[in-house]
């Protein structure tokens, strides 16, 4: 009886299930129907939510899931996407849908798990799989496994169904690197003709390097640059891949007088192709080709990993076969792959492998590998070294034995290095564990951080540890970066200081000859030295070779310098670093306050140094359109303010002088870009006493701008009677002449003060206010935005080098007109006394914007010196006039209380301002995609002209400079206030 109540439950109960699933499935059948549109419209977020909605009712239909799916893998989830794709091939085996399958495969191709996406390519093969999304699918796998033939084939198949399809079409252009048409593609390899006899175009005798020309050999030395080809936007992964790119700027390298461009990783396949064109149409001036072989930094320090020693060989294979036209290479951390078919190996005349290496990664491989003191190959031998030394006369080696094994070819080899690592033993320069013991000694509180540590002369690679054998004639070199601000050995140690060249004392110089002694025997290439040409600075040089602070012109003087030095030293070759300003560039002095990093490359930081090394810039076109000039009719600017007081709503309180037309504000306009925020006041008239220049004794201006309005700052504004902001105001801008304009920060948002060390109180230190929230504050100051390049050091001999620190917020005035007598390539701001109009632009990163792209700005710092950020909701602007009061200019600024003379917006008494108006906030428009208007810098003809009076032959030992009358160029001068 129970058992037949059980069984009639049981119907009953599958009968409802039954009635309910007829009501029910219309439901879902119509979200899911509506969903299917909304994919279509790739409107995927709606899609996902409505399929969500279905799933709620059926979590067991596989089109929800599958669809749920692909939603999620669209909107750049697989992790997400992978359980839904693996429950719904499960419930639907042994058949599943073609489209699970292809969705399923892409989920697993993003996530890595290649093997795993080829068995579920391979199902829907045989399911009758034959559309677009599978093409794609099997040729983005193909791509990843670097087999770039059977990849080009696939996204042929989807470009034969769907021709407009462009992620196929933008597939095929990076894998044969061309742009336009893809459909009528032609690429060929040669067959493999291996030389009858050994082959190298270039070699190594003494310590100079030869080219062989005409069935002669002669000498050469080698001038060039870098070229690593990352536009606006993009990592060096994602290369420039338009051949018309390198066209133009291998024309323009060649034009310099260089004969050599230095790459330091595998470029698309347009460069190999355009390289090889250039130098067939230029025989008798060719430009040869300095390839790098990087390797990325390995596992726990350790270079004899298994899996990464492998991956190294491999890159060195890949290399070489690029270089001989038979490279068909899968992407890697430094470069997106493809089909290389251009055979450019008679214009390589060197291999430089390795990188160079933060010094813990040598320390630490030679402690994982202390047994290692010798080694022999059979082209590379190390009769005594240590770990590191051996894993690169091991790579060195197998790139010999690889390339005349293949090809019966030997190009002149080295690895890359840099001063760090140097033989050499430099006084001034302490390691951490060293500098701290003085440090205790001398009173200080201080414990040793958790490493590692990376010293800068604590562990050396020395290039003459590695011996080439008679089986590699091509020969062996040095290779070094060396950049004069950086280590600090290099300005400081007293030998180098010493030593002159044509113009004056020239640490670097020095070092370039020490150098040059440590590598007696075999050819030193310099292969990078270079300045930047940017408003920040990221080291001062005493010599004058400051990491930034130069202007274009100040630029080119110095790569000048430079390029002599490096000759002189008695070097074979030297590399100008770089030939393009590099946005994703970051640099140590203001990395912290580039965030997020992956979306550093869509904005330009000119306070980064790192980033303006180029001879050609990268420009925010809408920078050309407001180089400071003041013109009246320039385009792009949005009026924020307008005069108020015709209105009757506002009073202007006269002084009573002649100078009040220049207190009568009229306007301010406001535009931004990439790189900077652009601000445009306009006053009734400038200059009063007919002077041709602003009365600036008799009138400053203030603008105070919120940057986080309601979040942070100060109420009240400096030096002006004292004027209510109860949104806070973060930065005050005061304009009183061209040498003394600040752009001054709230002290309530200052992430940075100078605090005495702890035991050392006559010493103090530049520190981040770790743990802390930036808050809106009544009381409080605006303060100088100071930056410190040098940081406190201790030589070993105990020599104490203070800190340098600059006041980077005073605002450098000319303009960007070359034509102009007060042409500038660093200035923020000028005033135009026939137009009346004050121009300004305030690079993003004055202001704490951490990224313009999303407007994401500043808002603290936590315990581990993160720095958390915020969506600005827009910023806020008031402009004041005044007269300024000497009597008033002795008190701090805060008190000094000048009378306002107008205000934008308009005030309606002394000390109040329209609080209504203030509620208008600047708010621009993010983006993702950066344009960009390529120049050649001012720095390049200057270069240009040094190189056509540079030797051709190399001086091997090096010479004496010539002397000449020292000219040292407008600005070397230090920026700022130098503490």
């Amino acid at each position: 009886m129970r058992l037949f109540n059980r069984v009639t439950i049981s119907l009953v109960v599958i009968l409802f299930l039954v009635v309910l699933w007829d009501l029910v499935k219309p439901a879902t059948s119509t979200l899911y129907t509506e969903a299917v549109a909304q994919y279509k419209n790739k409107n995927y977020q709606e899609s996902l939510k409505l399929l969500l909605t279905a799933y709620q009712i059926d979590s067991n239909d596989t089109a929800i899931m599958s669809l749920i799916g692909w939603d999620e893998l669209k909107l750049g989830d697989p992790k997400s996407a992978e359980p839904q794709f693996s429950r719904a091939r499960t419930l639907t085996l042994p058949h599943p849908p073609v489209d699970l399958l292809v969705g399923y495969a892409y989920t697993e191709i993003e996530l890595g798990k290649f093997p795993q996406a080829l068995a579920l390519l391979d199902t829907a093969h045989k399911e009758g799989a034959e559309d677009v999304d599978y093409y794609i699918a099997l040729g983005t796998l193909h791509r990843h496994s670097g087999r770039n033939r059977d990849a080009a084939a696939a996204f042929r198949a989807a470009v034969d169904r769907e021709r407009n399809n462009e992620v196929a079409a933008k597939n095929l252009r990076e894998i044969f690197s061309v742009t336009g048409d893809v459909k009528n593609i032609q690429v060929e390899f040669q067959p493999i003709v291996r030389a009858q006899s050994l082959t190298y175009p270039a070699r190594v005798r003494g310590e100079i390097l030869e080219l062989r020309a005409g069935g002669a050999w002669g000498p050469v030395y080698l001038t060039g640059v870098d070229l690593t080809p990352a536009l606006p936007g993009s990592y060096p992964v994602d290369a420039s891949t338009d051949p018309s790119d390198y066209e133009r700027w291998l024309d323009q390298i060649g034009a310099l007088g260089v004969n050599t461009i230095f790459v330091s990783t595998i470029l698309p396949g347009a460069f190999y192709r355009t390289l090889a064109q250039y130098s067939k149409i230029h025989p008798g001036a060719p430009l040869h080709l300095l390839q790098g072989i990087t390797f990325p930094d390995p596992p726990r320090d350790d270079l004899f990993n298994h899996d990464y020693y492998n991956a190294c060989r491999k890159e060195v294979q890949d290399t070489i076969d690029v270089l001989h036209g038979e490279g068909d290479i899968p992407p890697t951390h430094t470069h997106s792959g493809g089909l290389y078919p251009d055979d450019i190996s008679g214009w390589v005349v060197g291999l430089v492998i390795g990188k160079t290496w933060l010094s813990h990664v040598v320390t630490g491989n030679d402690q994982l590998h202390s047994d290692y003191q010798n080694w022999e190959g059979t082209y590379f031998t190390v009769p005594a070294g240590n770990a590191t030394e051996i894993f690169l006369a091991q790579m060195l080696d197998h790139a010999a034995e690889y390339e005349e094994g293949r090809y019966n070819w030997q190009h002149p080899e080295a690895f890359a290095t840099w001063p760090p690592l140097d033989p050499i033993r430099h006084p001034t320069e302490s390691t951490l564990l060293e500098e701290i013991a003085l440090r205790r000694s001398l009173g200080e509180h201080i414990s040793a951080p958790s490493g590692p540590y990376d010293d800068d002369d604590a562990v050396s690679l020395n290039p003459l540890d590695l011996r080439p054998t008679a089986r590699f004639p091509a020969g062996y070199f040095a290779a070094y970066a060396v950049f004069p601000s950086y280590p600090d050995f290099i300005e400081r140690d007293p030998h180098y200081q010493a030593v002159p060249d044509a113009e004056g004392p020239n640490p670097f110089f020095a070092y370039l000859r020490d150098l040059k002694a440590h590598t007696a025997g075999i050819p030193l290439v310099i292969t990078d030295y270079g300045v930047p040409a940017s408003l920040g600075i990221g080291h001062f040089s005493p010599s004058g070779f400051n990491e930034g602070g130069q202007t274009e012109p100040q630029q080119g003087q110095l790569l000048a310098r430079m390029t002599r030095n490096v000759y002189d030293a008695g070097a074979a070759g030297g590399m100008v670093f770089e030939w393009l300003d590099q946005w994703f560039r970051q640099s140590w002095i203001v990395h912290n306050f580039e965030t997020p990093v992956d979306r550093k490359p869509l904005w330009m930081d000119f306070m980064d140094p790192a980033e303006s090394y180029g001879l050609v810039a990268a420009d925010p076109p809408r920078g050309g359109s407001h180089p400071l000039t003041g013109d009246p009719l320039e385009q792009g600017w949005a009026l924020f303010y307008s005069d108020a007081k015709s209105g009757g709503g506002s009073i202007f309180q006269r002084v009573g002088d002649r100078y009040d037309p220049a207190r009568d504000l009229k306007s301010l306009s406001l535009d931004s870009d990439e790189e900077f925020l652009y601000l445009r006041l306009a006053v009734d008239k400038l200059d009063n006493d007919n002077k041709g220049q602003p009365d600036w004794k008799h009138v400053n201006y203030l603008i105070g701008i919120s940057t986080a309005p309601s979040l942070a700052g100060l109420t009240y504004l400096p030096f002006i009677a004292p004027v209510r902001f109860p949104m806070g105001m973060t930065y005050a801008l005061q304009l009183a002449g061209p040498e003394a304009s600040h752009l001054l920060i709230a002290s309530s948002y200052n992430p940075y003060h100078v605090v005495p060390v702890e035991g050392l109180p006559y010493q103090t230190v530049l520190s981040l206010k770790h743990g802390w929230k930036p808050r809106l504050e009544d009381a409080g100051t605006f303060e100088a935005q100071i930056s410190e390049p040098n940081r406190r050091r201790f030589g070993r001999d105990g020599k104490y080098f203070p800190p340098e620190r600059y006041e980077r917020g005073i605002l450098r005035y000319g303009d960007l007109d070359p034509k102009s007598p007060d042409y500038d390539s660093l200035a923020e701001w000028h005033a135009n006394v026939r137009t009346n109009i004050i121009d300004i632009r305030i690079p993003w990163n004055l202001l704490n914007v951490t990224d313009p792209s999303s407007l994401r700005i500043m808002m603290g710092i936590e315990k581990d010196g993160t720095v958390t950020t915020t969506e600005t909701p827009g910023f806020v602007f008031a402009v004041f006039s005044y007269r300024p009061l000497d009597a008033a200019a002795l008190r701090p600024i805060m008190q000094q209380g000048q009378p306002i003379a107008d205000a934008l917006p308009g005030l309606t008494a002394p000390t109040a301002i329209l609080a209504a108006e203030l509620k208008n906030t600047y708010h621009w428009k993010g983006w993702e995609r950066p344009p960009y208007n390529l120049r050649v810098k001012d720095s390049y003809a200057v270069l240009r002209e040094a190189l056509s009076s540079l030797p051709r032959s190399p001086s091997p030992g090096g010479q004496e400079p010539q002397k000449k009358a020292a000219s040292t160029p407008k600005a070397l001068q230090k920026p700022g206030k130098r503490t």
